[in-house]
């Protein structure tokens, strides 16, 4: 029976979506240090995990330097390289006509400001196999907010070009570039919705050994693969990013070692590999080299190629305190490749749309610290508590939150 019903829950599991990846340092739920420990006598584990940022949120730009979310890409906004690589016969170019003013660097340019919040809540469910193996799925939920945004014009009031500059398009920004970017919106927003759906089979193993220091090795492996259930980026909004692969399938693969010492000690790494299919879909691109990433105002249908997603963990723990208390201190870095986009619109330099920074290679480096309680009992129910907190102190063009979480687990 315990055979059959297994196999059952596994091709059940396999017939779901799945999922992953956005830019944000939010919690990924399939992430090891975020799951409750695997009980090996018990058949399922469910469990949830809450988290919520706080403080102001750090952008790292290509320097690996702290600035403003809304800076990673460019230390300013350049309302007149936003006209640039249209035709003189178009709305956009008739406008760059009537403005007729050269960049001074400050005439036209704006910093830009704002703050973001994020909160994020997950459910996932281990089912044991044989021979070591389980399935798992994992569906996260996400609520963000851009809050607080400024736009600060630098044009100075000195000149005729100033003069004309504030004229025909800054006094009126908003609305100027809301007509001619096609629905833009420069302002606040707030999104919540659903991220991808993770299935993964996982085979787990303990190696004991009777050396005096080293008394168990753990080895893991799991793969999986991605669908895309999550909120897709709005392209009508400024930095509106995806809550999941933004469409697009993937394939996760991952490996990972664990040394337990003595009673109390435990150390080892983790690491995740992410593969993302390209995908089709509308969105803003670059039309002259010099344009700056918040202030693109063609859309076009483009396929986006992904490059390669790598995260690396490492971590060390005290354990088996008082009946099951541990303390967790963790690292994790993420790289994620280069994209590329290949329009379909021959209208449009391929080139110049590739220029864009938010296609470039991008990094996040975190310190997470986890207290975790582990109910050791002979009861069919099995709990699980755990708190953290993640800071992010590292990154190139990456924008991060601070966040608390919790996680509460439960073997059946």
């Amino acid at each position: 029976m315990y055979k059959k019903n297994s196999i059952s829950l596994a091709a059940v599991a396999l017939l779901l979506f799945s999922n992953f990846c956005f830019s944000m340092n939010m919690v990924r739920p399939y992430e090891f240090l975020f799951q409750a420990e695997r009980k090996p006598d018990y058949k399922m584990q469910v469990t949830t995990l809450g988290e919520f940022s706080f403080g102001h949120a750090k952008g790292y730009d290509e320097n690996g330097c702290d600035v403003n979310i809304l800076r990673i890409y460019n230390p300013d906004q350049n309302a007149l390289k936003m006209l640039d690589g249209f035709d003189d016969t178009t709305a956009i170019g008739q406008k760059r006509i009537q403005v007729n003013a050269n960049d001074d660097g400050k005439r036209g340019h704006y910093l830009v400001c704002g703050d973001l919040s994020m909160q994020g809540l997950s459910f996932s469910g281990r089912w044991a196999l044989p021979k070591h193996f389980s399935v798992r799925a994992h569906i996260p939920f996400y609520f963000a907010k851009l809050k607080s945004v400024s736009w600060m014009n630098q044009t100075e009031d000195i000149t005729v070009d100033d003069a004309r500059v504030r004229n025909y398009l800054t006094d009126d920004f908003f609305a100027n570039v809301c007509t001619l970017g096609k629905g833009l919106d420069l302002g606040c927003w707030s999104r919540s919705g659903a991220g991808d759906l993770t299935i993964l089979l996982e085979w787990l193993q303990n190696f004991r050994q009777t050396k005096p220091f080293l008394k168990n090795v753990r080895v893991r492996a799991y793969a999986g693969w991605t669908t895309p259930t999550g909120k897709w980026a709005d392209e009508d909004k400024i930095f509106a990013f995806p809550f999941g692969s933004d469409g697009s399938f993937g394939f996760l693969f991952g490996a990972g070692l664990d040394l337990t010492f003595r009673t109390y000690l435990r150390a080892g790494l983790d690491v995740q590999l992410l593969h993302l299919g390209g995908k089709s879909k509308c969105r803003r691109i670059k039309t002259n080299e010099n344009q700056t990433e918040l202030l693109l105002l063609e859309k076009v249908n483009a396929f986006r190629e992904y490059g390669f997603s790598q995260q690396f963990t490492l971590y060390a723990q005290g354990c088996n305190f008082l009946g099951g208390l541990a303390a967790t201190v963790g690292y994790q870095f993420f790289k994620h490749g280069d994209d590329y986009l290949t329009l379909r619109d021959l209208k449009y330099s391929e080139k110049v749309a590739n220029t864009a920074k938010s296609l470039e290679e991008w990094t996040m480096h975190n310190f997470i610290f986890k207290l975790s309680y582990d109910f050791s009992n002979d009861y069919r129910v099995h709990p699980y508590l755990a708190a953290f907190v993640k800071v992010p102190f590292n990154g190139i063009f990456s924008a991060q939150v601070k966040s608390l979480g919790f996680i509460l687990g439960v073997d059946f």
